[in-house]
């Protein structure tokens, strides 16, 4: 059988570049390889390529390392002696790209257009979809046209937003949630319960942000649902998974819980009762063909009182081995491997 040249492109410029490494080598580990010929390109926190020149590219085990000691051991491996720019992937016969890049320019529609451009497949949502998924506020406008409960939110602009004068006049009562209106995987998160905590907070974010989102606190249950797209015929046949039920040892799902080993217990399929579960599972095909999505989401919720309040749909979900789209799988009888098939038939088509 003739193999398909794929790179896997992970690294990326983000706080959770350590994460699609994590990601990725799973990936790596799980393609099909009598379908494809996988080349592991590793994108640095500068957004350089380092492409391996070998027949047989080698993916080492992450685990334990840091990012630098990582690029050490890749390159070494892979005889790279210095990294190129992304237009590099052009000489290299790759008839796709699969995406383990997460967060940043690598979700939010950057590399989808780059790729775009170069003439490249790539799997995953296109630039739209990831754009708007990324942009928690006007994805979460979009989930109200279809009805899907959000709980109540203010968007800030840096430079055109009154911050402590909109902080002081909420529609909506503290406590409150405050992230990046760009961000994903909870990074410079938190929860104020006063609006001298909310100014902090926001303060922080924009440091490094230009736009905050703060959004009534909703108590409750943390689920996470993810959606795949299997291949029939010409048609892209999207179907959702069952949910996972997050249950953090910190004060909620923030990114030390979601991606330190203890950090929360996982319970797949969630024990939310036979009604919710189909409710989630209507409302997460309504996040993912809102958006445009393709191929593959996952989107998060609280349920309180019964009532399941949408948070964020992610276009680039995490893909450890114990990632929740891998449990969720497993759950009903899916492997990865197919998963991962599915998703470049659906780029290469």
């Amino acid at each position: 059988m003739i193999q398909t040249k794929i790179a896997l492109l992970f690294g990326g410029i983000s706080g959770e570049h350590i994460i699609s490494i994590r990601s990725s080598y799973f990936i790596f580990n799980t393609l099909d390889r009598d379908k494809y010929q996988v080349c592991p390109v590793y994108i640095d926190q500068s957004g350089k390529f380092w492409i391996p020149i070998g027949e047989e590219p080698v993916y080492p085990d992450p685990a334990g390392k840091s990012e630098g000691d990582f690029l050490t051991e890749f390159s070494s491996l892979n005889q790279i002696a210095k990294p190129s720019s992304g237009a590099s992937l052009i000489d290299q016969g790759f008839k796709a790209a699969f995406l383990g890049l997460h967060g940043g320019p690598g979700e939010d529609g950057r590399i989808q257009g780059f790729l775009d451009v170069l003439g490249i497949p790539h799997t995953g949502s296109g630039v739209l979809a990831s754009a708007l998924a990324m942009d928690k506020y006007r994805a979460n406008l979009l989930f109200q046209t279809l009805g899907i409960p959000v709980a109540p939110f203010v968007d800030l602009v840096k430079g055109k937003s009154d911050a402590r004068k909109i902080v002081l006049n909420l529609p909506f009562a503290f406590p409150v949630f405050i992230k990046p209106t760009l961000g994903g995987s909870s990074v410079n998160t938190g929860m104020a319960k006063t609006p001298e905590e909310a100014m902090v907070l926001i303060d922080k974010i924009f440091v490094s942000e230009d736009r905050v989102l703060i959004q009534k606190l909703i108590s409750g249950t943390e689920v996470s649902i993810g959606v795949l797209e299997r291949v029939e015929g010409e048609k892209r046949i999207p179907f959702a998974l069952v949910p996972t039920e997050i249950r953090p040892k910190s004060e909620f799902f923030d990114f030390e819980a979601k991606y330190s080993k203890g950090g929360s217990e996982e319970i797949t399929p969630a024990p939310v009762g036979d009604e919710i579960t189909k409710k989630l599972q209507e409302y997460t095909l309504l996040c993912h063909e809102i958006l445009g999505c393709k191929g593959y989401s996952r989107t998060d919720f609280i349920i309180s009182d019964g009532i399941p309040f949408v948070l964020e749909t992610n276009t680039l979900p995490g893909m450890t081995g114990t990632s929740l789209i891998p449990q969720q799988a497993k759950a009903v009888g899916i492997e990865m491997k197919d998963v991962f098939t599915w998703l470049l038939r659906i780029a290469l088509s």
